[in-house]
């Protein structure tokens, strides 16, 4: 069973329980002070901003989960405002734990994530003893820090075959070694393939990077939601929110041309013409140009959001046209299936799918309405890509119209 939740985090959830999530971010809570620690993963290498999973993984923290956080550690890299970490590019497990008490003296971390060990596999140095070098650093870390909460993570994939078999036997071991030590595993071999590693072979690129970031962030779930909904994706498209990946992205397409001004395709893109809160909205458009079948998927976001039963989807759209009804958010997953051909419905009993959204009357033009998802058809399956589609089987012209608010959260655990 996992350990006990220390009593630094129980004092924080129980804080954050009161007033943090009916009120918004905790700007004024005293901070939970998390230490990355590892080696140039946990450093950031290779990330195109320095900053590696910890910049995503503190914005879903502070921003989505509206917990306050601050990175604690002696190293500083990258470019955000909260760069400290104990991360060390080159070291082993060995070496993390050499320096291991100091770091914890100084820094008196709540909360420890631990992603060690790559640098012994590339050297093939211990290999058969690094599982219980592993558990050994993290008895280290509960006796230097007895009320901090320990995560510890599997390792990355690695594009050496030779590397990556050692690689795949260590992680093979971590969920016996975390149930035995009663910690929590962040389990990123699970979720990156090779496609997720650049071209040195060994660090993330800055996708698998934010891939690390959503691993942690929902294994932190049952730490910090301290019996919450757990939001696992959001956006009003402004400036502090993840960014669009892809603007006037077709994915699919037929019969579907440019609303105006020679446009060849559907328009996806961000927008400060209207928006339902902030300042900023989705912003589409299109040109329907047959009655015989017309459709549009636009990619959005690539993410990594796993889904569990009584996941909601939440969004606010505003079709300018009647034809503009007849758009919808679509989630594909990593299996391979879509909200779209899911079976979910609405909160009026409406299926997700933009045909079916459009012939379902609800949305009316010239106004936010809200669309509300359950996600549950697609429980256990992993978001890649949220995208946005147009789709009429009869019927031609103009459509336009904005998307704003994005929710996507899991139930409380």
């Amino acid at each position: 069973m996992p350990r006990r939740l220390s009593a630094a985090l129980c004092a924080a959830a129980t804080a954050l329980t009161a007033s943090v999530f009916a009120a918004g971010p905790a700007a004024a809570a005293t901070p939970l002070r998390i230490m990355p620690l590892g080696a140039s993963i946990t450093w950031g290498t290779a990330s195109t901003d320095g900053n590696g999973y910890r910049g995503e993984l503190r914005r879903h923290l502070a921003d989505d989960a509206g917990i306050a956080v601050d990175f604690v550690g002696s190293q500083q890299s990258g470019n955000g405002a909260d760069r400290d970490n104990e991360g060390h590019p080159g070291y082993r497990i060995d070496q993390v734990a050499a320096g291991t008490d100091a770091w914890i003296a100084a820094a008196k971390p709540d909360l420890v994530l631990i992603n060690a060990g790559t640098n012994d596999m590339i050297q093939n140095f211990d290999v058969a003893n690094a599982p219980a070098r592993l558990g050994a650093l993290i008895d280290q870390i509960r006796r230097d820090a007895p009320a901090a909460t320990v995560v510890v993570s599997t390792l990355v994939p690695n594009r050496d075959a030779a590397v990556n078999a050692r690689v795949t036997a260590f992680n093979a071991k971590l969920p016996a070694l975390a149930q035995s030590k009663g910690v929590r595993l962040a389990d990123f071999a699970a979720n990156l393939t090779l496609a997720d590693i650049g071209p040195d072979g060994i660090h993330p690129t800055d996708d698998g990077y934010s891939k690390l970031a959503n691993v942690w962030y929902s294994t932190l779930q049952p730490l910090l939601g301290a019996g919450r909904a757990w939001p696992v994706f959001r956006t009003d498209f402004g400036n502090t929110v993840q960014q669009l990946t892809w603007t006037d992205t077709v994915q699919s397409s037929l019969n579907v041309g440019g609303y105006c001004c020679s446009l060849t395709s559907m328009e996806s893109g961000r927008r400060a013409e209207l928006a339902h809160g902030g300042t900023y909205a989705l912003m589409y458009s299109g040109n329907d140009m047959s009655a015989s079948g017309s459709y549009s998927y636009n990619r959005l976001y690539n993410v990594h959001v796993a889904l569990t039963a009584g996941t909601t989807l939440t969004y606010w759209i505003y079709p300018q046209q009647a034809n503009g009804t007849y758009v919808a958010l679509d989630l594909f997953l990593t299996d391979g299936r879509s909200l779209r051909d899911s079976g979910a419905v609405d909160q009026f009993g409406v299926r997700a799918h933009p045909q079916f959204q459009g012939q379902g009357g609800h949305l009316v033009p010239n106004q936010w309405n809200r669309v509300t998802v359950n996600l549950t058809p697609l429980a256990g399956g992993t978001v890649d890509q949220i995208r946005i589609g147009y789709d009429r089987p009869t019927g031609t012209g103009l459509f336009r119209g904005y998307v704003d608010d994005i929710d996507i959260t899991r139930p409380a655990v």
